[in-house]
């Protein structure tokens, strides 16, 4: 949902790869998944992402998302975007 999300927002950013627990871990709290230490990669390298994510009771669909693009992630720390 996130790289779908990234690319409907901005097509010139081209993502390819995200990942929700890059700078931080992902946490479920009933039915919100909250990723604020999530990055996602494209062709220049890492940016920081933040997204909210609701999910219906059974967790199968997304019900709501939002989220916020941030800076890039000096390379010097790609390693730790990267798991």
């Amino acid at each position: 949902e996130a790289l779908s999300q990234l690319r409907a927002w901005n097509a010139t950013l081209r993502p390819d790869r995200l990942v929700a627990y890059a700078m931080g871990e992902a946490r479920l709290a009933g039915d919100l998944l909250s990723a604020d230490g999530a990055a996602f990669h494209n062709d220049a390298g890492w940016w920081r992402l933040r997204y909210r994510c609701g999910l219906t009771p059974d967790h199968l669909r997304v019900a709501s998302f939002q989220f916020a693009a941030g800076d890039a992630i000096p390379r010097s720390q790609w390693q730790a975007a990267n798991p």
